[in-house]
């Protein structure tokens, strides 16, 4: 589903629910805790742009699989960078709650601006999330570009149970 959004307070909340709304018409198993994740990396997404590109934003949700797939596109090609926020602070939490929430999650840039996406979990129906395996994240991993995309554990299990290290 692809849709365009204002960029106003109002159109980020009624996109947000028009997300998940969109999921449980297609059927997904969606317990509250997929719910309320999936809205808030949505409005995150979007209020990001909002925020630093202002302007019409383009929203697209995709089931592949066992994963929703969350992305904006807006008109700023500046990638957004990670900060760090102080307890009081009332912005600056939205990249580190994406990447807390998602399997995986970046920004690139795009002809006309750049797209943020996400992915998260669909929750098995019986409540079990999708299997992800245990093993334990490396520190010493390769020295990726965590300025444009980062891996949770539960992402970095899923790509490894794709695509073994060899």
């Amino acid at each position: 589903m692809i849709f365009t959004v204002e960029a106003t307070e109002t159109a980020v909340h009624s996109a947000r629910h028009r997300v998940s709304a969109a999921i449980r018409w297609w059927g997904v198993p969606v317990d509250e805790e997929l719910c309320f994740n999936l809205e808030l990396v949505t409005s995150e997404l979007l209020t990001n742009g909002l925020l630093h590109a202002r302007g019409p934003m383009t929203a697209e949700v995709a089931l592949v699989y066992d994963l929703i797939i969350v992305s904006v596109l807006d008109r700023s090609p500046k990638l957004p960078q990670p900060r760090s926020a102080q307890a009081d602070d009332e912005c600056g939490r939205g990249l580190a709650l994406i990447e807390e929430l998602c399997l995986i999650q970046g920004s690139e840039t795009a002809p006309g601006g750049k797209r943020c996406w996400a992915v998260l979990p669909v929750k098995a129906a019986d409540g079990r999330a999708a299997e992800t395996g245990q093993a334990e994240a490396q520190d010493n991993e390769s020295n990726l570009d965590q300025a444009h995309w980062s891996l949770s554990l539960a992402g970095r299990n899923l790509l490894e149970s794709i695509s073994p290290p060899s």
